[in-house]
């Protein structure tokens, strides 16, 4: 991946909001920003003269007057006085204590308001809509009758001109067809309700096949289902003829693949198209209810088994067809009144209440597909709900939002349905629990009838729960932006779930539905095998991953949409099932299952289960128990993938599926974090991984250290406190420290000198050794005195009898210097910094002009109190959230990775994108908080697209510290300083104005430039992320060298870090790293010619120019001319340097940037490190 964009540092902070601000809502169905365009004829003429603003400002601003006849307004006095101070009414005082007790802030309340008006159908464009559907329902009764057909007569389905949208295999056995204009066509739905929500703005309307069209045993055999889709061939065929009608689609209705409708645009006079979606369905009294019971079969074998002379679809005669027979209950039911409807067309809360939950569910991606939460669904369980007595016709839109989605959050459809059927007289429906015999998710309609959830999977209704729950929950947060977390937000399916499974069911389908045992289900489904093997395949899933998981979910597969003029698509390319799973991380990375005791008899069950993989085990309680070992020995990495493991065996073993036709999504990015090393020579060692076990043994010898410290006694003051300040004390190195006890080729290159090693010029630089700083804070003292010079003697000398100590105490090697103590322990090398807090507060004494001492904020202070007193706190708080949260490290790790990858860090400090992840786990709405660093990346980088850094503060609340009073002021301060304020503006309780971080970096055009990678990244990897085939994901960790004007080459051999290289090989030239063979000698430590470089080269030539490294391992620095430094300028001594004479102007002379020159002493700065520049003349800009 590259970016087209220029790297420049003439950026204002305009350049930065151009790109920051928020793009969450960017699908066409349930984008937000766009609904305007719904109204775009209507209000042209109002937006050109501000007339929308006006009454906006008006309505929110003016009292509501009304003029006399006659009497314009600029003529109406003011209010007086005691209208303007008159006591509030009861009905605004109900207003204020509303907004108060459930909105939080009138602002909440306000942008509800806003979000309706937006979203509501103006009564314009409504009547619009009605004038197309009455051109529709005059054309659609005026149909001209056809002539008799039998079913099993092929001219018919030739003669009708377009396919019928339904698969006709088997062929009919009997019955014949006439096609008839529909008796009625009736507005259904949304529209009819008045809730339609835009953009996406449709109507529905029934269309009622007369008896005629019918034969007294159409409901067996798919005859109906059959006359049906005919019936619909013939309508688009006439439809097509219409001039006023621009375009017939043909799609399902709710996926359903047996319940084709038709997708019509219509365009009457010089307006829009609307879309109507036409469904065909039997005359009121075609059929009784009591044919379709769930226990009926109304799918012969005899008839069905006839497309496969095998028998290879072989079961009993008589079992039920419960979804064949509930998908033509559904068509029944659509031309019957539903009890209690009127109640919510009668009632603005429950109608833009309902609204808000399509809104909510649109942004979710939960309303549409087989399988899914339909707006039906949700509009009948308002209904419920109100029968019930929860919710009334005087609540307001927001009440019924928020009870409706506290009752969802407290129900359990799976196990007790729910009826909107009460009191029925008719003794053959049958009762809810006979609905759970035959579906995952039970709500009765009001005939007691049909199921209205029959398509949903169990696994939708357990998100669309914890969905509810979690609205609930951001609800009740004061301090959180519930607007935007609950309506404005997208919530992509990718960014849910923590890992994500395509399966490929197309291998072999015949073999998966017989293992799978689910023969039965084929007929009931129209012989759609990939449905009937769908829910199956989750349970299956379920049982085999248990305890892991906190939820699976099946992803709603958007139905397919296709011209009227092509046959319905093949049933292979639906063929994949894409999964989400919610990972509980106390038991998901475990590699043993702990199955019954030998002797008892689920032991026969759990063999069954597992199969081969299932052994004996003899536990350290002393039971001997089934159990399955997945994984022998293997790094921290390969264990948190081992549901792959087992979601791969058990869909082998009980499926079919093949292991390769499973693409598990998890570790895809791992190889970013990985080393070619092994952290032993001897044999059948553990590669590197991605470090984590390192960073567990790092910690053990910092563990060490810090005691070892305590137990010192001759000291003159005592060491209060230990704490590590280094990256990898946090768990965020990118690459954790290694111990210095590497033994190769570079050995050789190190000269001995008396307690080190050095490096020499002539040979391959060692290997990168990290300091790990540790900051020791002493106890306080009157002694210590006043005068900073001092003071700094006296911590030299602590530091030099801090090293005797530890060396004469513990054997420990040390290297005393005057501002630190290194030591060696377990080959890594800390570095004890002494600090006393006092310090601070005499760097902070200053004298003013007359002599008055005063406390200021000068920068020794300030970078004093970063390193002794924030950084150490925030290291410790940093370290118990990677404890609470243990991929916070692995998302911070790929967040540094990719930001160093792009070469711009040193353009931003490690800690800013620190405090940003950590803002993830810490403020994760609308999803929980990561568990596996792939989907936090995915997150790092839509935060960075998406938040808007001009005008919004990034409150990172650590341990809660932040009070009600902080919340609202820094938010603030931050609207009336923002000029004054860093452009990346971090608050913690620890630095609540951004001083420490992100003061000095990122600029505006290094602000800009990640915002635009990060949008670039993301998309390629949702785009890959979706895919079925294996993709290459680390190219959105690889820079583009396109943008930068001169691109310096540097020698490999020369380069400590190129082990973290990108492109380092994995697999071959591994380092080992063995036993130290000398323990009294000091590493080279902290030496990175490439780095040291860099900074002479910033100092050098930081006003002509930008440079630009990837720290880890990076073979090149990338050079950009500054903006306007290219252009010859006038005669100054301050324009002199990296200057040439250009021309000569009269009596001035021009001077113009010397590149030869500066390419020169590039080369003379570097060399033996430098091996090319390269000069790109086609910059990209």
């Amino acid at each position: 991946m590259s970016s087209e964009e220029e790297m420049s540092d003439s950026g204002e902070d305009s350049d930065v909001s151009a790109t920051v601000e928020d793009s969450d809502v960017d699908n066409s169905e349930a984008e937000m920003d766009s609904v305007g365009e719904e109204e775009e004829e209507e209000e042209q003429a109002e937006i050109t003269t501000g007339k929308i603003e006006h009454d906006s400002r008006k309505r929110f601003l003016e009292p509501s007057i009304d003029l006399p006849e006659g009497v314009p307004a600029s003529k109406v006095s003011r209010n007086n006085k005691g209208d303007l101070y008159r006591p509030p009414t009861n009905e605004e005082l109900n207003e204020l204590k509303e907004t108060e007790n459930l909105f939080h802030s009138t602002l909440f309340r306000l942008q509800i308001t806003e979000l309706l008006a937006e979203v509501i159908m103006k009564e314009k464009r409504r009547k619009r809509i009605e004038e197309a559907v009455e051109f529709l329902k005059t054309a659609l009764l005026n149909l001209k009758p056809g002539k008799k057909y039998e079913l099993t007569d092929r001219k018919l389905l030739t003669k009708l001109g377009v396919p019928v949208p339904m698969e006709m295999e088997p062929e009919s056995d009997k019955g014949r067809f006439q096609f008839q204009p529909p008796s009625s066509v009736n507005v259904t739905g949304s529209f009819s309700a008045k809730i339609c929500a835009k953009p996406a703005v449709s109507v529905d309307l029934v269309l009622s096949m007369p008896k005629e069209c019918f034969d007294g045993m159409d409901h067996l055999n798919q005859r109906y289902l059959r006359k049906r889709a005919i019936y619909l061939a013939i309508v688009a065929k006439a439809l097509r003829q219409k001039p006023e009608v621009t375009d017939v689609k043909v799609s399902y209705h709710n996926g359903n693949s047996i319940k084709p409708k038709l997708v019509v645009d219509v365009k009457v006079g010089d307006h829009r198209p609307v879309t109507v979606h036409l469904y065909a369905v039997p005359e009121t009294g075609t059929f009784k209810l009591s044919r379709f019971q769930l226990e009926k079969n109304n799918v012969r074998a005899s008839w069905w088994e006839g497309q496969d002379g095998t028998g290879a679809l072989q079961y009993a005669s008589e079992l039920p067809t419960p979804f064949y027979n509930t998908s033509i209950l559904e068509d029944i039911s659509m031309t019957t009144e539903v009890p209690g409807l009127e109640k919510i067309s009668g009632s603005q809360g429950l109608r833009e209440g309902i609204i808000l939950l399509k809104v909510w569910l649109s942004q979710r991606g939960l309303n549409k597909g087989y399988g899914s939460f339909s707006n039906h669904v949700m509009m009948m369980y308002v209904l419920y709900l109100l029968n019930q007595r929860k919710l009334n016709t005087l609540m307001s839109s927001y009440q019924v939002f928020r009870n409706t989605l506290l009752k969802f959050s407290e129900s359990s459809w799976t196990d007790t349905g729910i009826s909107l059927c009460t009191g029925s007289q008719d003794s053959n429906s049958p009762l809810v629990v006979d609905f759970h015999r035959h579906f995952d998710v039970v709500f009765v309609d009001h005939s007691g009838y049909l199921n209205l959830a029959y398509t949903m999977d169990r696994s939708v209704f357990n998100r669309v729960k914890h969905e509810a729950s979690q609205a609930i929950a951001v609800l009740e947060d004061r301090h959180t932006d519930s607007f935007d977390k609950l309506f404005m937000k997208k919530v992509p399916f990718h960014f849910t779930f923590d890992h994500i499974l395509h399966i490929d069911m197309s291998s072999d389908l015949d073999q998966m539905v017989r293992k799978l045992k689910v023969e039965s289900r084929v007929a009931d489904h129209g012989g759609s095998r990939l449905l009937a093997c769908r829910s199956a395949i989750l349970v299956l899933m379920e049982k085999a991953l248990g305890q892991r998981v906190l939820l699976i979910q099946a992803c709603p597969r958007v139905p397919p949409e296709w011209d009227v003029t092509e046959p319905p698509p093949p049933e292979d390319e639906a063929s994949r099932l894409t999964v989400g799973l919610t990972l509980d991380p106390e038991f998901a990375f475990s590699v043993l299952d702990k199955g019954p005791p030998a002797d008892s008899p689920e032991a026969v069950e759990f063999r069954e289960f597992w199969g081969s993989v299932c052994e004996l085990r003899r536990f350290q309680d002393g039971a001997i128990c089934e159990a399955v070992l997945w994984m022998q020995k293997a790094p921290v990495c390969d264990r948190q993938l081992v549901c792959a493991n087992i979601i791969k065996h058990v869909l082998n073993r009980h499926a079919g599926i093949p292991a390769n036709c499973v693409q598990y999504i998890g570790g895809q990015l791992n190889s970013m974090l990985c080393l070619p090393v092994t952290m032993s020579n001897e044999p059948n060692t553990l590669p590197f991984g991605t470090g984590d076990e390192q960073s567990a043994d790092l910690m053990k010898a910092y563990d060490d250290v810090c005691k070892k410290l305590r137990q010192l006694t001759d000291l003159p003051l005592t060491i209060n406190s230990v704490q590590g300040v280094s990256p990898c004390f946090r768990f965020t190195e990118v690459f954790p420290p290694l111990p210095c006890t590497f033994r190769h080729t570079e050995e050789r290159s190190l000269e001995h000198g008396m307690k080190r090693y050095v490096p020499t010029p002539d040979k391959p630089c060692p290997l990168y050794t990290h300091i790990l700083k540790v900051v020791c804070t002493l106890e306080g003292s009157g002694k210590w005195p006043d005068d900073l010079v001092a003071m700094k003697r006296l911590k030299a000398a602590f530091h030099l009898q801090l090293g005797d100590a530890i060396h004469t105490t513990f054997n420990l090697p040390t290297r005393p210097s005057v501002n630190y103590v290194d030591i060696l322990k377990d080959n890594y090398v800390f570095r004890l910094v002494l600090a006393y807090t006092r310090e601070i507060s005499l760097l902070k004494s200053v004298y003013s002009s007359d002599g008055k001492l005063m406390k200021r904020d000068t920068e020794e202070a300030l970078k004093l109190e970063r390193e002794t007193i924030a950084l150490p706190r925030l290291t410790s708080i940093l370290h118990g959230l990677q404890q609470q949260h243990p991929s916070f490290s692995t998302t911070v790790r790929f967040a540094k990775r990719w930001v160093c990858g792009h070469m711009l860090g040193d353009h931003i400090h490690p800690m800013a994108l620190e405090l940003v992840v950590a803002s993830l786990y810490l403020s994760p709405a609308p999803y929980t908080p990561p568990r596996s660093g792939l989907v936090g990346f995915l997150r790092f980088l839509d935060f960075l697209t998406t938040f808007d850094w001009k005008s919004s503060p990034l409150l990172v609340n650590l341990n809660n510290e932040f009070t009600d009073a902080d919340l609202s002021e820094i938010p603030t301060k931050f609207s009336k300083e923002r000029s004054n304020l860093p452009l990346m503006f971090i608050s913690t309780p620890l630095d609540p104005y951004s001083q420490h971080w992100t003061k000095e970096v990122p600029s505006a055009a290094v602000l800009t430039r990640l915002v635009l990678l990060a949008a670039k990244s993301l998309a390629v990897l949702q785009r890959d992320l979706m895919q079925m085939e294996k993709q290459d994901l680390t190219v959105v960790f690889r820079p583009s060298l396109a943008i930068f004007n001169l691109v310096i080459h540097l020698n490999e051999k020369q380069l400590p870090r190129r082990l973290e290289c990108l492109d380092v090989a994995m697999e071959s030239d591994r380092v080992g790293y063995g036993k130290a063979s000398d323990k009294e000698r000091f590493p080279v430590t902290d030496f990175d010619p490439a780095q040291i470089f860099l900074n002479e080269l910033k100092s050098t030539f930081g006003d002509v120019a930008l440079f630009f490294h990837d720290q880890y391992g990076g073979k090149v620095i990338g050079v950009v001319w500054k903006p306007k430094t290219e252009q010859p300028k006038q005669f100054k001594v301050s324009h002199v340097n990296h200057s040439r004479p250009e021309s000569c102007e009269g009596d001035q002379f021009l001077l113009a940037l010397n590149i030869e020159g500066v390419i020169e002493d590039i080369k003379l700065m570097g060399r033996g490190l430098v091996t090319a520049i390269e000069i790109n003349h086609t910059k990209t800009s």
